[in-house]
């Protein structure tokens, strides 16, 4: 993957690793848009959040409201995990923020493409781009568009013992986008828990005077928390997949035949990889390692900026 300084549209459940995912791309590239999918929390809240961060960092790009539910079967969130606003804190908070997205993620990411983008970052369920390629097989097949997906395993999963989260909420999609023959850059849980966070890197966050950073402090504090009350370190995911986009060496994909597991009792929503070529016929690039210090040190930059911005 060769590095591209074109527009990126990002696909998102908006999360707080979702946050500092967009954060990384806008310090370095052109956000096109953001198309929203229910995934973390139900599409109301992913909206808000949405609405909330566009409001706080004066993002101008577009947001779009995507799928509420899966392809098939009802929606699972995480906010077992993350509480039902898909952002644990330590006392501050998005504010809230008038409106409402624009309609039509499908067609917005249609747009986007037949105006030249390329580069879609999708950090959370796949139904909305399995759903471009039911209506346009021919977009998300183009040879030069990227397609960088975090989500899936090529190991154990989270949400089950078998599947990550973002591909057990609608392993359809991953099926329909194979199907289709898109080619997916797989960031998957095995390789995003290479890169960790602990309550020390909150700290230069804590340092700088602004309320925003003070509110970022919060959040990201509230992230680490999640392992332990942050007496382990917690994986950082959508910011690996982000570094993979706007830093290609931070993150080292080789091919292999990707599948998703549909029907398996225990086993709905795996990603199974086939890395052996001779068995199967590579379909996608896996993400094998990643560069910690550095994607460390690209989403503290980025989280930085926007304090200050």
């Amino acid at each position: 993957m060769s590095p591209n300084a074109g527009p990126v549209w990002i696909d998102t459940d908006m999360g707080f690793d979702d946050l500092a995912a967009i954060l990384m791309v806008a310090a370095s590239r052109p956000v096109a848009g953001l198309s929203l999918i229910a995934g973390n929390v139900v599409l109301p809240q992913v909206e808000r959040n949405a609405l909330a961060a566009a409001a706080e960092f004066g993002w101008d790009f577009p947001i779009h409201l995507g799928a509420a539910e899966p392809l098939s079967g009802r929606l699972e969130t995480a906010d077992y995990v993350l509480g039902s606003d898909g952002m644990p804190g330590r006392g501050r908070k998005l504010p809230l923020a008038e409106g409402n997205a624009l309609p039509d993620a499908t067609g917005a990411i249609t747009r986007f493409i037949e105006g030249g983008g390329r580069d879609i970052l999708a950090i959370g369920p796949l139904t909305n781009l399995a759903r471009l390629a039911q209506s346009r097989p021919d977009l998300l097949t183009l040879p030069d568009l990227r397609l960088v997906w975090m989500g899936g395993s090529a190991g154990p999963g989270n949400h089950t013992a078998a599947a990550e989260f973002n591909a057990a909420v609608d392993p359809e999609a991953i099926a329909v986008l194979i199907e289709a023959g898109v080619r997916i850059s797989m960031v998957g849980l095995d390789c995003c828990r290479q890169v960790q966070v602990t309550l020390d890197n909150v700290a230069p966050l804590r340092n700088q005077l602004s309320e925003r950073a003070q509110l970022l402090a919060d959040l990201l504090e509230g992230y680490v928390r999640i392992a332990d009350d942050g007496r382990r370190p917690m994986a950082l995911y959508d910011p690996v997949a982000a570094a993979a986009m706007v830093d290609p060496e931070s993150v080292t994909f080789a091919h292999a035949r990707l599948n998703a597991e549909l029907n398996g009792t225990l086993t709905r929503g795996m990603t199974v990889i086939e890395w052996r070529a001779r068995k199967a016929e590579p379909n996608a690039l896996i993400a094998t390692t990643a560069d910690a210090p550095r994607i460390r040190a690209l989403m503290q930059a980025a989280l930085i900026h926007a304090a200050e911005g």
